[in-house]
């Protein structure tokens, strides 16, 4: 999914229950909702190899790696 369609999402979320802009975010582990974990950090950028590596832009640090991903958490 696009950033753009991710906040749209949000966003519609936000109109039709504002309540839940005091809810706590969580993540499921996988689609079969055999998991939960509560999100602490901030979503960073930078290259996701498309199936399991991610490694975070470090603007001091010049990489060969193309920043493509959003990671939320």
């Amino acid at each position: 999914m696009k950033l753009k369609n991710y906040m749209k999402l949000l966003n519609q979320l936000t109109v039709d229950h504002p309540e839940c802009m005091e809810f706590d975010v969580i993540t499921s582990k996988d689609d079969e909702g055999n998991g939960f974990n509560r999100v602490y950090y901030a979503p960073s950028i930078g290259h996701f190899d498309g199936e399991y590596n991610f490694h975070a832009n470090n603007p001091e640090k010049e990489s060969p790696e193309k920043v493509n991903a959003i990671c939320l958490n």
